[in-house]
């Protein structure tokens, strides 16, 4: 198979030369247009992908300082607006939303979401409008959100009895309140959307967070098809990338058929559905929302942004939240205070 791709290397990269050098011609046309916005000058095939470094915040950032806080760059063959500003970012966000709104398909995300089917990534379309409406009538409304209270409070209340029994350890050993905050949002989030505990899920606390940090790992690598639409494939092949989101989407695909069988199969229902037995009872009836079909690839790609979006982003917020109070000790001690006046009212 690699042979085959090296053979071919060359046929298509003189395709990919010959449109470059089509659009090249076309560029130098357009550069003078006083319409288009400001950005760094960028090389022939790559663009600016040469001037974003490892970390592309910080990169984009010092461009910006130099032309502005909305700026065009190319990279590879995609054009590129980036918006650093809070007023840009309304703009975009708020006054031009429709135009703005939808999104690219890109390699990761589209492999990882069944070809764009979850809420996250999919781009702006009935199908996008669809699964909105579904999220916000059925899976997230205000009523289920409160029926959910006492998973929020049974888990923080473990967490608290665990803190607590750490700090009368005799030993003294520290605690990794990185490894304990994912494990809250983990078990928050398992019950909820699967009805399980993190403990009863198959994945104990480092194989889980090591299956976090694989898939973000994944959804942000650099994919050479994302900015060379016709020999990006190749780079990503010799780079490994392919198989790698393969190996990660069918790991965490087992995953989710694992949690669906067990809701088909269970003998007994329970009083408080959690967030898959609502999807699969849409699944079956397919009457409410007969707009688009929802399939059991639908699912599964909910149940990503759930399992991915719902327990990452959760943890990862308050360990910087807990990170930027031990660096500011007069906030820490205002929210302390704040905090026992609370439950001193309460009590």
């Amino acid at each position: 198979m690699l042979l085959i791709l090296l053979l071919l290397l060359p046929i298509t990269l003189l395709i990919f030369l010959m449109k470059q050098k089509i659009f090249i011609i076309k560029l130098k046309k357009s550069e003078n247009d006083p319409r288009l916005l400001p950005g760094p000058p960028r090389l022939p095939i790559i663009g600016n992908l040469h001037q974003i470094g490892s970390l592309p915040h910080r990169s984009l950032y010092q461009l910006s300082r130099r032309y502005g806080s909305v700026m065009r760059l190319r990279f590879g063959g995609v054009p590129v607006i980036i918006v650093s500003s809070a007023e840009a970012a309304k703009e975009v966000l708020k006054i031009h939303d429709l135009e703005c709104c939808s999104r690219p398909h890109l390699v990761g995300s589209g492999t990882l979401s069944y070809n764009n089917l979850d809420i996250s990534f999919s781009p702006y379309g009935e199908h996008w409008r669809e699964m909105r409406k579904i999220c916000v009538l059925k899976l997230f409304n205000m009523k289920k959100v409160k029926s959910f209270r006492f998973v929020r409070e049974e888990e923080i209340s473990s967490l608290i009895d665990s803190l607590s029994r750490s700090s009368n350890n005799l030993l003294e050993t520290p605690v990794n309140l990185s490894e304990m905050m994912f494990a809250l949002a983990a078990s928050i989030t398992l019950r909820i959307a699967f009805g399980k505990t993190f403990g009863k899920s198959g994945l104990d606390n480092d194989k889980f967070e090591e299956t976090i940090h694989r898939v973000q790992s994944a959804l942000g690598s650099f994919a050479a098809s994302d900015f060379f639409p016709y020999v990006g494939w190749i780079v990503d092949r010799l780079t490994g990338l392919h198989s790698k989101l393969e190996s990660v989407f069918h790991e965490l695909d087992n995953f989710y058929e694992r949690v669906i069988e067990e809701h088909l199969n269970r003998t007994t229902q329970d009083d408080q559905e959690d967030i898959v037995d609502l999807m699969l009872r849409i699944e079956r009836d397919q009457t409410e929302f007969s707009e688009v079909q929802f399939t059991r690839d639908c699912t599964k790609a909910i149940i990503m942004d759930i399992f991915l979006a719902g327990v990452d982003t959760g943890a990862i917020t308050i360990i910087w939240v807990m990170a930027e109070l031990v660096r500011n000790p007069r906030v820490m001690r205002k929210a302390q205070d704040e905090i026992r006046s609370c439950v001193k009212k309460e009590n």
